[in-house]
């Protein structure tokens, strides 16, 4: 136990880990002189897959280790619900043997083996943490503490982990080598099944069990699992140590025989070198493949082993064409969340270009955008997508340093189609992300022609460090904040400058100006650019649905040019029709027209693309509250919270619905809430303004009206907002004057409230409302 800090090693210019002694250890001559001896032991250890000690040292009292920095994740963050693929568990099981044999054969016992000691690094290497270091700490829960039994000798002082222990260790007796392997047991039987074998509440009931019970066998809780594995964790769990497999040797030989057996699929698992009729080609291959370890699967079929620039990937001959996939959000596994714009970028890059192919279905990267952070089992992730491949991986960064290892699996037989590693500069990010694209669409069409080839570049750059910088401004555009949306207008505007026709970077430029059309710039502003950008974006890939989508929401919210808006929607669903978002703007354009059934079936297809989407959910809402459908709106609607708390958006049109039911209070709560989400709209201040002044709280309004006064100064704030209010006053002439104004500056706000807001009704009648929607270009 202890703290650890990353540190820099001046001397010798590298990282390090610092593992400080707990200053309670540090005092006692008997725990101090252990724990140096036993330092000293495994710093003597020379083994890949154990962290490696550097030096035992002592500043002004303080006792400390160096040791290798190992970047990465513990295994405990990284076991599936269901259990590994077979191939994975057969692995880590083995890099862990390999490990606790090269220990064992020094006469070293780790004591405490778990999955919150192992590590695997970005690069997907497994690493061993804490190898025989003495701890001295009383448990507090049955996960992560170690238990130890003061006033006994130091050889049967009881240590480790509950969970984990060996029923040697549980008794307090005296251990060897062979409590690691039943730990090992343990840890595999997890990795197999997604759950421990000996259960407890308490960590008596734990070692009740440990002493006492027979696990259920693996086979039983997955029937393709093979027997000989659950043989082997069978003779790893022995209650009595002469009983288990004696050495971690020996598992390591089980092991390697199960990776040479046929699989229930007819795959094999094997090495290169131990291929049957398999040479090493002569000179580069020898030296770029003949070295290299890799695990292979062979279904019958032809094997290609091709050596790219940055390692290696397998190619399997595959005889089920696959016609589906789902991109999962690429892991950051780097140190600094701000990378997060390159896990999340280079997925929905992935997924975008992969869309472009034609007969193939991909899943939308909103709907795959649910999986981040979250522990994948591919195949149950298959079921719940209905996909029949899934393509996962994970990112690391440091500096300018880049990893990427990417992984296709066939979720139906859970075999591996093709994975990939690369070890690049960060400046290489584009040319990575078109790797991956390009090797994942051969796979899954053998032979991809000219034009398919073409389609996955379309409308992209060359230039890495436009791509880079278009990632950072689609990052920040999609927060739909204030901030956010400057700081993505200026990276877009930077990977112009770099190149000037980079189709993508002007598309995400339109778009993220018509999310500031009437909240943070006017209209007379923000439109013409958008459009100008879009345009840019069309001329370079006519294609882009993304571009088709801006244009549609310019011409509809600064023009009023209906037909254009409605024929451009339909584009962009033709060539995306899973786009989320645009069936969302196309309900919001059906709903002020009148349309409201298909409004309304328009914004169900938008949830249909991605059930859990904050944007298709609140879209539902919205609809339902533009055609004056109040309860089944506020049912929507917070159903739409639950989902994502933060999305300001909804709040509002709850807090409408609310209103027009006569739920003054709850309405007003509403309000409150999206401002506190969303304090540098005018939106967010005018709802709560026209509650308070149909609740009879004028003053309180009026207090309002007086901050959007001064919020104008420093930001824009859009006429219709203020209109509103005047109408909840009953000022007829304001808010006539307001709306004047808004109609003379192009709000989007008249082309998309104007005939469905329902805090309009008390102007409706008035002469002056109908000319306002004519002018507008609303049908009668």
């Amino acid at each position: 136990m202890g703290e650890v800090y990353r540190a820099t090693d001046t001397k010798l210019g590298r990282d390090v880990a610092l593992k400080v002694l707990p200053e309670e250890m540090a005092r006692d001559p008997k725990w101090l002189a252990r724990f140096q001896r036993e330092a000293r032991a495994v710093a003597a250890l020379n083994h890949p897959h154990i962290v490696t000690i550097f030096s035992v040292e002592e500043s002004d009292g303080v006792h400390f280790l160096t040791m290798e920095l190992v970047e990465g994740q513990s295994l405990d963050r990284l076991i599936p619900a269901n259990g590994f693929p077979l191939e994975r568990i057969v692995e880590i099981a083995s890099a862990l043997a390999a490990a606790l044999a090269a220990a064992h054969e020094k006469g070293i016992v780790h004591r405490d083996l778990k999955p919150a000691n192992v590590m695997v690094t970005v690069e997907g290497r497994v690493k061993v943490l804490d190898f025989g270091l003495a701890k001295e700490t009383r448990a507090a829960s049955l996960d992560e503490p170690t238990l130890t039994s003061d006033g006994q000798t130091e050889a049967g002082v009881v240590m480790g982990t509950p969970a984990y222990m060996s029923p040697e260790q549980v008794t307090g007796e005296v251990v060897d080598h062979r409590t690691d392997i039943f730990s090992l047991g343990i840890l595999v039987y997890e990795m197999a099944t997604g759950q421990r074998p000996f259960q407890g509440r308490s960590s008596g009931e734990l070692a009740s069990a440990i002493l006492r019970d027979t696990p259920r066998a693996i086979t039983e809780l997955r029937p393709k699992l093979p027997a000989d594995l659950a043989r082997i964790i069978r003779r790893c769990l022995e209650k009595d140590p002469r009983q288990r497999v004696q050495t971690a040797r020996d598992i390591g030989n089980e092991l390697r025989d199960l990776a040479r057996q046929p699989s229930q699929s007819g795959a094999v698992q094997t090495t290169p070198d131990r291929l049957p009729g398999l040479e090493a080609a002569p000179g580069r291959a020898a030296s770029g493949i003949g070295r290299q370890k890799m695990a292979l699967a062979v279904a019958g079929g032809l094997l290609v082993i091709v050596a790219a620039g940055a390692g290696l990937y397998l190619k399997r001959s595959t005889t089920t064409r696959i016609d589906s996939i789902a991109v999962l959000p690429l892991e950051n596994r780097s140190s600094d969340s701000d990378a997060d714009y390159i896990s999340d970028g280079i997925t929905e890059s992935i997924n975008n270009s992969l869309a472009r192919l034609p007969g193939l279905k991909v899943i939308p990267h909103s709907v795959a955008s649910h999986y981040k952070g979250k522990a994948i089992d591919v195949q149950k992730v298959g079921d719940e997508l209905r996909v029949q491949a899934v393509l996962t991986g994970r990112i690391g960064q440091r500096g300018d340093n880049l990893t990427v290892g990417v992984e296709l699996d066939d979720v139906r037989d859970g075999k591996q189609l093709w994975g990939q590693q690369y070890n690049r500069k960060l400046a290489d990010l584009l040319a990575v992300q078109n790797e991956i694209a390009s090797g994942v669409s051969q796979e899954l069409r053998s032979q991809l022609s000219a034009a398919d080839q073409q389609k996955l570049t379309k409308g992209s750059t060359d230039s890495p460090e436009a791509y880079q910088l278009y990632l950072k401004g689609k990052y920040y555009t999609d927060r739909l904040t204030k901030d956010g949306l400057v700081k993505g207008v200026d990276y877009f505007h930077q990977a112009i400058a770099v190149d000037p026709n980079y189709g993508r970077a002007y598309s995400g430029l339109a778009y993220n100006y018509m999310q500031q059309v009437d909240w943070f710039m006017p209209p007379s502003e923000a439109g013409p650019k958008a459009k100008d950008a879009a345009e840019r974006a069309l001329a370079i890939d006519d294609s882009d649905a993304g571009a088709h989508l801006s244009l549609a929401i310019e011409k509809q919210w600064c023009e009023w040019n209906w037909a254009t808006a409605e024929r451009e929607l339909k584009r962009a669903i033709e060539l995306n029709p899973n786009n989320v978002e645009a069936h969302a703007f196309y309900s919001w354009f059906l709903a002020p027209m009148g349309r409201n059934e298909e409004a309304l079936a328009e914004a169900k297809r938008s949830l249909q693309a991605d059930q859990l989407s904050a944007i298709g959910n609140f879209i539902l809402g919205s609809i339902l509250v533009f055609t004056r459908q109040w309860d089944p709106a506020i049912a929507q609607l917070r159903s739409a919270q639950e989902l994502d708390p933060t999305f300001w958006l909804d709040p509002i049109y709850l807090g409408r619905a609310y209103e027009q039911k006569g739920m003054l209070p709850e309405a007003i709560t509403q309000f409150q809430r999206a401002r506190e989400l969303e304090q540098d709209n005018a939106e967010t201040w005018s709802g709560l303004a026209h509650a308070y002044a149909i609740t009879g709280k004028r003053a309180e309004a009026l207090q309002i009206l007086g901050h959007l006064k001064e919020l104008s100064a420093h930001s824009y704030v859009a006429p219709y907002n203020v209109a509103v209010i005047y109408a909840g006053l009953g000022e007829k002439d304001q808010a006539f004057a307001w709306l004047e104004r808004a109609y003379k500056e192009r709000s989007y706000y008249m082309a998309a409230y104007l005939t469905t807001d329902a805090r309009l009704d008390s102007l409706r009648a008035d002469p002056r409302f109908a000319d306002l929607r004519r002018r507008v270009g609303f049908p009668e």
